[in-house]
């Protein structure tokens, strides 16, 4: 399995690389699926009721396919060889790729609650950490590219490089979900799901981390309402986040180790 997080500290090129094959492999893609599609008609639609009736699916797709490039990150998929194609996989649903995923989550566990965490919630109202969770959080990876890689003026150039190209992947595979479901689809599924995805790991952040007035930081398990239980059960335990924190090699923090042949 490779491990990005590795790579990222120790060739300063790598996130390009990473991202110029992704941008090439995601327009081939759009070019495979604009072969088959008339876009002189294909945006001439009626909502329809398919995608309120599929909802409820789209909500579970919302917590699983994260779920499962998490895991992937912490390597929890067997045979090893998994974790790469199903991360990737999943990446797309997230609209990210494994990497830029990874090395957040990684800095994550090493700078749990402080500035050098990308998800850290700490004097944050919810409003203003779900945004910064799902759009922000390269200043602190920028700190570490830096650490790594020394702090040069083409250092800093390379860093923003690499964050327009992360960018620039986002709406090609927004684009890609576009030409893959048509625009009923995207709008009436899709969205919602990705909707739900993205306030489910804004909440988990934000609601297992906290930080009582002596400065000392806390992580907890939720599973005390229904909201909770329905994200854990379709979520693998995800919001058992002390549990995760205290081993991340579980698939599910909630069961502990598995004797599935599929997952840790």
């Amino acid at each position: 399995m490779i491990s990005h997080w590795r790579k990222f500290r120790t060739d300063r090129l790598y996130l390009i690389k990473y991202f110029v094959v992704s941008l090439i492999l995601t327009s081939l893609t759009l070019s495979i699926q604009l072969s088959f599609i008339d876009l002189s008609t294909f945006f001439d639609f009626e909502l329809s009721w398919a995608g309120i009736i599929l909802l409820p699916l789209g909500l579970i797709i919302g917590v699983k396919a994260p779920v499962i490039i998490h895991n992937c990150v912490h390597g929890n998929l067997k045979p090893p060889f998994l974790n790469q194609i199903a991360g990737e996989l999943a990446g797309v649903y997230v609209l990210l790729g494994m990497a830029a995923f990874e090395i957040n989550h990684r800095m994550h566990h090493v700078h749990s609650d402080s500035d050098l965490d990308p998800h850290n919630p700490k004097d944050k109202k919810f409003l203003p950490f779900f945004f910064a969770n799902n759009f922000g959080g390269t200043e602190p990876v920028l700190h570490k590219y830096l650490e790594y890689h020394g702090d040069t003026r083409q250092n800093r150039l390379l860093f923003n490089l690499i964050v327009f190209l992360h960018f620039v992947g986002v709406p090609l595979r927004i684009f890609f979900w576009v030409f893959l479901l048509g625009p009923n689809l995207f709008l009436t599924f899709f969205i919602p799901s990705y909707l739900f995805h993205m306030f489910v790991f804004a909440h988990i952040n934000f609601k297992t981390h906290k930080t009582t007035e002596d400065g000392e930081t806390h992580i907890y398990n939720l599973n005390n309402n229904l909201y909770y239980k329905f994200v854990n059960y379709f979520g693998s335990g995800v919001y058992f986040h002390k549990n995760h924190h205290i081993n991340p090699n579980f698939y599910n923090p909630r069961m502990g180790a598995s004797t599935s042949w599929l997952f840790r």
